[in-house]
């Protein structure tokens, strides 16, 4: 369990050293099979994960409409940090969109990361790698065209498109299903001339 986090851990910061004997014993394995919650807007979040297997989304509702703001394929961290670290209800909830399993930390094992040399470093480059996405997500939805958004997940996450349901993809990308459709019909168009 514990070399995915490492794995993890030495891909955001080469130089980090974990004694594994103090965080291991913390670390909890939670499955959530397709279509269960992880966790629910409302909830508090006792944890922060990272996607061992499978995939889950998140998302909120916003007038009875379900909005994803993120995938979480494998390696994946995921989340409301906010909800975990204030102990306040989650903003958003995180849905499996596949049989998945997730690490868990929780308060006791940030802490423990806190303590080591350089785990307040880590968990900063953790958070600004969160606050990156978010801002990367946020910019995109003020700035890019549906198709644009299409575009730059077919590029960056290819593999990922034929794991995500119409629905949940047409979300991400701020529009319905039919125009979901309708656009990848334009898209296929143009590559094919």
């Amino acid at each position: 369990m514990y070399e995915l986090l490492h794995s993890f851990i030495q891909q955001l910061f080469p130089e980090c050293q974990v004694d594994a004997t103090l965080i291991e014993p913390l670390l909890e394995s939670k499955r959530v099979l397709k279509g269960d919650f992880l966790f629910r807007e409302g909830d508090i979040c006792y944890f922060v994960g990272l996607t061992m297997r499978g995939c889950l989304r998140s998302f909120f509702l916003k007038d009875g409409k379900e909005l994803t703001l993120f995938f979480h394929p494998e390696h994946s961290t995921l989340g409301d940090y906010e909800s975990f670290r204030r102990q306040t209800p989650a903003y958003f909830s995180c849905q499996a969109i596949e049989d998945s399993e997730v690490l868990t930390l929780n308060s006791q094992a940030i802490e423990i990361l806190e303590t080591l040399p350089d785990g307040q470093k880590l968990l900063r480059l953790v958070v600004e790698d969160l606050a990156f996405q978010l801002r990367d997500r946020l910019l995109s939805l003020y700035r890019d065209s549906p198709e644009q958004r299409y575009l730059d997940f077919l590029k960056s996450e290819p593999k990922l498109l034929q794991r995500i349901p119409q629905q949940y993809l047409a979300s991400h990308l701020g529009i319905e299903p039919e125009s979901l459709s309708r656009l990848k019909r334009r898209v296929q168009e143009r590559r094919s001339t």
